[in-house]
């Protein structure tokens, strides 16, 4: 049986396979990835690093949508 984590995901708690990358969390949530920022305990993870970022237990995610407006 895969370990389970749980996180933080703007503020609310979230759970997903232990392993998971930024990336994969954002396939399961369906946010189109260019178009929102991701920031993983304070710290910014640019798109080019999320397969690579992997996430821990309690980890604090918060993942910013851009919104135009005028």
């Amino acid at each position: 049986m895969p370990q389970i984590i749980t996180i933080q995901v703007n503020g609310e708690p979230f759970t997903l396979p232990g392993g998971s990358s930024v990336s994969d969390l954002l396939a399961g949530i369906g946010p189109e990835e260019k178009t929102v920022a991701t920031v993983v305990n304070d710290n910014i993870v640019r798109p080019e690093n999320r397969p690579a970022a992997s996430l821990e237990e309690g980890d604090r995610v918060e993942i910013l949508i851009f919104a135009g407006g005028g």
